[in-house]
């Protein structure tokens, strides 16, 4: 019989769970953390992605949220890979302690919350803190009552912070805890980088686990302000990595312990075709080995892949699901990029980047140097698949299925964001999750760049001219029409939101067709 959370877990600290695996038994600790009171905003000091100090800044109250900041403390263990399918229990190979922040917004009023709450990992490549999930559906999160919550979890973005306000964020560490496995800084795998053998990245393992232990808790510190009902993991990107390590590692042994999922549910943009080391000193696993799949979490898992994420991710496509154990949908976006316009909206102000890190971000050069760049909408099939997981997890309702996008037979060879999709008439990928932005087209939408790794994140288009469109549409209204019409039908299959839907036709309206 599973026990509630809510009752599981003491307003105590400590937890201390049995684990019993064949003749051997092991001990994990699962502990609630301790959190500070919300650290003060005056005049002089704000938190690095303050809403109302981003790049287009955000009146959160106009919504009817409140946003906080907290810091975060506990032990955490370093992991190891399990043995066996993942259900093996995760015995610690040290322990220490760490110092993190989080950043809470939520509906001013607990009454007006949904009981959902996301955990987003902050994605730590600039090297600053970004919320990128958040950027992408904050509408939507706040129009369904939902609270977020954006965490630290790795000692490269902790520097930034401290550079940013030294006294706020002072006590910030992940420090590499006493008799941790060690390498020298030549050894560190590449994927934990940049970190130093000062440091530990593998302790953010606990730090998640003991955030949601604590947010589903009944604590009066819990910073939601109530019991999370459904909470679910999220990130993009390299974070998309963590949500997905952790998916495959730690959330059925977790269940295991506790007696039922912990989250309840994964949502995660554009995962790495890696797993994120369990510590930062442990060696990669070779291409093909197939813990580098998505494993069984036994509870509903999406992961996103934008066009333009395929080239570094056709080696871990896998089957979707629908076992007791292992339910799972992969989404592949036709015409969609690993990096949007939108999500720059909710970064750090150039103030506060210049302060956290001493200069502005600058993309890659590319080959594709007088192009138009992407601004495909990703977020509008985020929100849909953010309603899907949740009718999923809320009332059993699986998420609806898509075929993959069509590759050419030598895609895998030698991949090219260009030429390597089957494509229509237009120039388009076939397959994949559809929209109207490539179904009734003004463009052709290429998801990636090149040379260089980096340069995959961006992508480009390549605009329809006047005589184009004249002959795809026939008038204006001709246009309108038949963007209402795939519109419609996407909706139908649970493509897109209905307000979304609306936002495409009002665009349509105003587009620039003959």
């Amino acid at each position: 019989m599973k026990t509630s959370l809510n009752k599981l877990l003491p307003t105590c600290s400590l937890l201390l769970v049995i684990l019993f695996a064949g003749n051997t038994v092991s001990a994990q600790l699962l502990e609630l953390p301790e959190i500070s009171t919300p650290v003060p905003v005056t005049a002089t000091s704000h938190p690095l992605l303050a809403a109302n100090h981003q790049q287009v800044p955000l009146d959160l109250a106009d919504y009817g949220y409140v946003e906080q900041e907290y810091l975060l403390s506990g032990e955490a263990g370093v992991y190891d890979w399990p043995s066996g399918d993942g259900t093996d229990p995760l015995e610690p190979l040290a322990a220490g302690p760490y110092q993190t922040r989080i950043l809470v917004r939520r509906p001013a009023a607990i009454s007006a919350a949904s009981g959902v709450v996301i955990v987003e990992a902050l994605n730590p490549s600039s090297p600053v803190d970004l919320p990128i999930m958040w950027a992408e559906s904050h509408l939507q999160f706040m129009a369904d009552g939902v609270t977020w919550v954006g965490v630290t979890v790795k000692p490269n973005t902790m520097i930034a912070l401290k550079r940013f306000d030294p006294a706020r964020y002072a006590s910030l560490s992940m420090a590499h805890p006493e008799n941790g496995p060690t390498c020298a800084a030549s050894a560190i795998n590449s994927w934990s980088n940049p970190t130093t053998p000062d440091d530990e990245t593998g302790l953010a393992w606990d730090m998640l686990t003991q955030l949601g232990l604590l947010l589903k808790s009944d604590n009066a510190d819990n910073p939601a302000g109530a019991p999370a009902q459904r909470l679910y993991m999220t990130g993009q990107s390299q974070t998309a990595g963590y949500a997905r390590t952790y998916t495959t590692v730690f959330a059925r042994a977790i269940e295991n312990a506790l007696g039922e999922p912990l989250y309840d549910g994964y949502l995660y943009s554009g995962s790495p075709p890696w797993q994120v080391p369990l510590h930062q000193c442990m060696e990669e696993f070779p291409e093909g080995d197939p813990r580098l799949l998505t494993g069984p979490a036994g509870v509903p898992v999406i992961e996103l892949f934008a066009q333009g994420d395929i080239g570094t991710n056709i080696g871990v496509r896998r089957q979707d699901a629908e076992s007791q154990d292992d339910l799972y949908r992969r989404y592949e976006v036709a015409g969609g990029v690993h990096v949007d316009p939108w999500e720059g909206r909710s970064s750090p102000s150039d103030e506060d980047m210049l302060q956290a890190v001493g200069g502005l971000g600058a993309e890659p050069i590319c080959d594709q140097v007088d192009v138009e760049p992407s601004d495909f909408p990703n977020r509008y099939l985020m929100n849909a698949a953010w309603r899907n997981l949740d009718a999923w997890v809320r009332d059993g309702n699986p998420a609806p299925r898509s075929p993959r996008l069509e590759l050419v037979p030598e895609a895998s060879a030698a991949f090219d964001p260009a030429a390597s999709f089957v494509v229509d008439e237009h120039g388009n990928a076939l397959g994949g999750v559809r929209t109207p932005y490539v179904d009734v087209p003004m463009a052709r939408w290429i998801g990636a760049k090149t040379p260089s790794f980096n340069c995959m994140f961006y992508g480009y288009k390549i605009s329809f001219d006047k005589d184009r469109l004249e002959a795809l549409y026939s008038s204006h209204a001709d246009y309108v029409r038949q963007v209402r019409e795939s519109v419609e039908d996407l909706q139908a299959q649970g493509w897109l939101t209905r307000e979304n839907g609306a936002e495409i036709i009002r665009e349509a309206e105003l587009a620039p067709v003959p």
